[in-house]
C-alpha cells in the first residue's frame, strides 16, 4: 500500500497564503495562480484547489454566507486556522517566509491592501499581513466587488477600507462590518478624514475639500454629497463606528 503524500507544513501555509487572496469563485484547478503554485510546492493543480476549498469550509464569511466548502478538511487545516485566529502577527510573518522560501523574486513588499489581477495573468504574493487580506477579500465579496458609493467594478482598483482604522482597536480589525468597499481614491479621501458618512449612510465633504474647484473635485466629491450608501449583501456598515470615524478622523472643521 502506498504511504499517504501528506501536506507539509510550508505547502499547508502557501495555501491558506493563497486562499486569503483569492475570491471564492476563483478557488479551481484551472486557475492560473493555482496552476503556478501548485508546481511550486510539488502539488497538482486541482490537489491545490481543493485545499483551498476546505480551507473555506472553516471561514466564517463563507458559512454565514449560506456557501459551503469542501468536507475534506484535515485536523491539520483546523490547527493552521486556530493558529492564524490565535496569534495573526505571528502567522503572517510565517506566510511571508514560505513565500520568500518558495519563490523569493516575486516577493515585494506591501503592507496595506492586495490587489486581484485577472485570471490570465499570475498574481505577484507580497509581504502583507494574511488577516489584512482576509478582511479585503470578505468586504469586497459583500459588496459584491464594487465601490458602495461610485459603483466602480474593477477590484484593481476597490480597497476595503477600515472605518475605525487598523492600529486604533485590534477587535474591530476582521469585522466585515467595520468595512467599506471604496474606490481607490475614497479610500484616501476617507482614511485621511476629508470625506465620511452619517448615519443614514450619506456621504459628508470635510471644509477642507470643499476649497477645491476642479472638475475632478466636481466629478469624484461634489456630484456624490448626500449620496446614501450602497448596502452590501451581509454586513452593514457599523454605525457606532461611523460615528467613531466622524469624531476621531473626519475633519469637520
Amino acid at each position: 500500500m502506498a504511504g499517504v503524500n501528506r501536506w507539509t507544513r510550508d505547502q499547508l501555509i502557501v495555501a491558506f497564503t493563497l486562499y486569503s487572496q483569492i475570491p471564492f469563485g476563483r478557488l479551481h484547478s484551472k486557475n492560473s495562480d493555482i496552476i503556478h503554485y501548485a508546481n511550486l510546492i510539488g502539488r497538482t493543480p486541482s490537489a491545490l484547489a481543493m485545499k483551498l476549498v476546505n480551507f473555506a469550509s472553516l471561514d466564517p464569511f463563507i458559512i454565514e454566507s449560506g456557501r459551503t466548502g469542501l468536507k475534506g478538511v484535515s485536523n491539520a487545516d483546523r490547527a493552521l486556522w486556530q493558529e492564524m485566529t490565535e496569534d495573526t502577527a505571528a502567522f503572517g510573518a510565517q506566510c511571508e517566509q514560505a513565500m520568500e522560501k518558495l519563490e523569493p523574486s516575486a516577493v515585494q513588499i506591501q503592507d496595506s491592501e492586495v490587489h486581484d489581477f485577472s485570471g490570465r495573468e499570475r498574481t505577484t504574493i507580497v509581504k502583507a499581513r494574511v488577516d489584512q487580506q482576509l478582511f479585503r477579500k470578505h468586504v469586497l465579496a459583500a459588496y459584491e466587488y464594487r465601490c458602495c458609493l461610485t459603483e466602480l467594478e474593477e477590484p484593481a482598483l476597490l480597497v476595503a477600507s477600515h472605518i475605525r482604522p487598523w492600529s486604533h482597536a485590534v477587535e474591530h480589525r476582521l469585522n466585515p462590518s467595520n468595512g467599506l468597499c471604496l474606490s481607490s481614491l475614497h479610500d484616501k479621501a476617507f482614511d485621511r478624514g476629508l470625506i465620511s458618512f452619517n448615519d443614514h449612510l450619506e456621504m459628508l465633504l470635510s471644509p477642507q475639500i470643499k476649497k477645491l474647484k476642479s472638475t475632478i473635485y466636481i466629478e469624484n466629491f461634489a456630484n456624490y454629497e448626500g449620496k446614501k450608501l450602497r448596502l452590501p449583501r451581509r454586513y452593514p456598515p457599523d454605525i457606532s463606528q461611523l460615528k467613531y470615524h466622524r469624531n476621531k478622523i473626519f475633519l469637520a472643521e
